[in-house]
C-alpha cells in the first residue's frame, strides 16, 4: 500500500480560507490573536498574512490602541475590500439585474433589463455579459480587478456544473448558464438558486457571522425557502433545499408552476392574491379599491399591489388574512419543528408593512414567541438584487482560499 502523504497546498488553502473567514466575521486582527483563535502557530499565519499582503488582499491598519505594556506592538490586519469586484446578476422572471460591486457589498453600479425568455437562453445570456462589459468598461474596471460573475436563478441548480435544470416560468429545459456566458467572459462563473444565495450573503454579510441555524423565508413572485444548519445550507442529494412554498394546502387547489396542485404558492405569491383580491372585489364591500381602480378590477394586479394594498377596505383585508395566515401557519409548523436560532424574512412582500405586519400577527396567533425578535426582517434587504450572486463567488473564490 502506498501512502501519498499530506497535500501542503490544500493545507496552506485551507489555513489562508481560515484566516479570511476569521477577519470577515471578527473584522480586524493582530496575527496573534489570528493565530490564537485558529491554533495555527505564529510563525504559519505570518507567512500566510505577508503572502495575502503583498497580493493586496489584506492591508495593514498600524497599531491597536490599547494600554501600554511591554513586548512588541500588536499590528492589526484587514481583509481589503476593494481589492476586488463582483460582476451579479439575479434573474427573476419579470427583470434581471446586472451589477458591480465591492466585496464588501458596496454597490458601483446597476443595470436593469428584461428577463427576455421570447429568445434562447444562449442568446438572452449572450446580451448579459455584453452589458455586463459594458458596466465594466464604464466605470474603469479592469480584467485583473474582476474576481468572478455570479449568477442567482429561481429553480434547481447544479452548481458544481453551473447548470439550471428547473427555472420556473422562465426556460423548460436545463441551461448550462456558466458556459453561456463563459463563451463570451473571461472571468470564473458561479450558478445558485436565489433563495440559497441570498442565504449565502446571511452567512457571508449578515445574521450567519452570529447564528449557526437560520430558517430563511422569501416572499413575493413566489414563496422560497433556505434553511441553514450549522452554517450550512441543507441540500438534499436531489439538490434541494427547503420547499416550502410548495407544501401542499389544498389537494385540489389550482395547478401550481412545478406540476403539483394546492401548493402554497397559489395562495399566497404575489399574482394569487390579486387574483383572490379580484374574485371577490365589488362596490359595495371595497369602497376603497373600487374608487381607486374606477371600478375596473384588471386594474388589481400583482405589479401595482403597492398601490392598492393602501386601501383599508376591511373586506380586502378579509382576503388578504385569510391567505396570509396560511403562509404564517406553514412558517409556523417549520419553525416548530426546526427550532431555528432566528428566521429571517426578506423579498419584496416583506418590504410592504402592511403585509409584513399581518404575517408577524398571524404568526403570533401560532405562538407569542414568534415575535420581531425571533423572526426579523433582512439587515440585507436593500441589497437583495445583487448581494446572493455576490456571496457565492466571494464564498467560492476569495473565503475558500483559492485566490
Amino acid at each position: 500500500m502506498s501512502y501519498t502523504g499530506i497535500n501542503l497546498e490544500n493545507v496552506k488553502n485551507n489555513n489562508r480560507s481560515a484566516i479570511l473567514k476569521l477577519l470577515n466575521d471578527q473584522g480586524a486582527m493582530s496575527r496573534k490573536d489570528i493565530a490564537s483563535a485558529l491554533g495555527l502557530t505564529p510563525a504559519t499565519v505570518s507567512v500566510i498574512c505577508a503572502e495575502l499582503l503583498s497580493l493586496n488582499i489584506l492591508c495593514d491598519l498600524g497599531e491597536l490602541k490599547e494600554e501600554r505594556r511591554a513586548g512588541r506592538k500588536k499590528m492589526l490586519l484587514a481583509i481589503n475590500y476593494d481589492r476586488y469586484y463582483v460582476l451579479s446578476v439575479s434573474v427573476e422572471s419579470i427583470e434581471t439585474v446586472i451589477t458591480v460591486s465591492n466585496l464588501r457589498g458596496e454597490r458601483a453600479v446597476s443595470h436593469r433589463v428584461k428577463t427576455d425568455t421570447s429568445v434562447s437562453p444562449e442568446e438572452f445570456f449572450r446580451r448579459i455579459a455584453n452589458e455586463g462589459k459594458a458596466l465594466l468598461w464604464e466605470n474603469g474596471i479592469d480584467r485583473i480587478s474582476v474576481l468572478g460573475v455570479g449568477v442567482s436563478i429561481p429553480g434547481i441548480v447544479l452548481r458544481e456544473e453551473g447548470i439550471s435544470t428547473a427555472t420556473y416560468r422562465l426556460w423548460e429545459h436545463p441551461v448550462n448558464i456558466r458556459a453561456c456566458l463563459q463563451a463570451h467572459l473571461e472571468y470564473p462563473v458561479v450558478v445558485e438558486n436565489n433563495v440559497k444565495a441570498f442565504a449565502e450573503a446571511e452567512m457571508i454579510y449578515g445574521s450567519g457571522k452570529e447564528q449557526e441555524n437560520l430558517l430563511f423565508l422569501k416572499w413575493g413572485p413566489g414563496v422560497g425557502s433556505s434553511i441553514v444548519i450549522h452554517k450550512q445550507i441543507y441540500e438534499s442529494r436531489k439538490f434541494k433545499s427547503a420547499e416550502i412554498g410548495h407544501v401542499i394546502i389544498d389537494r385540489n387547489g389550482k395547478q401550481c408552476r412545478c406540476g403539483r396542485r394546492g401548493c402554497l404558492e397559489t395562495l399566497t405569491a404575489t399574482h394569487a392574491l390579486a387574483e383572490y383580491v379580484r374574485e371577490r372585489f365589488n362596490r359595495k364591500s371595497m369602497p376603497q379599491l373600487w374608487a381607486l381602480t374606477e371600478g375596473d378590477p384588471e386594474r388589481i394586479q400583482a405589479r401595482n399591489i403597492r398601490e392598492w394594498i393602501d386601501c383599508n377596505d376591511s373586506a380586502l383585508w378579509t382576503v388578504l388574512e385569510e391567505n396570509i395566515n396560511l403562509l404564517a401557519q406553514v412558517v409556523s409548523n417549520t419553525m416548530t419543528m426546526l427550532s431555528p436560532d432566528r428566521t429571517i424574512i426578506y423579498g419584496n412582500m416583506f418590504s410592504i408593512p402592511k403585509l409584513r405586519e399581518c404575517f408577524m400577527r398571524c404568526c403570533a396567533q401560532y405562538d407569542p414567541s414568534y415575535n420581531e425578535e425571533y423572526i426579523t426582517l433582512s439587515r440585507l434587504s436593500d441589497q437583495i438584487e445583487y448581494i446572493g450572486p455576490l456571496a457565492v463567488v466571494v464564498s467560492e473564490i476569495f473565503l475558500s482560499g483559492r485566490i
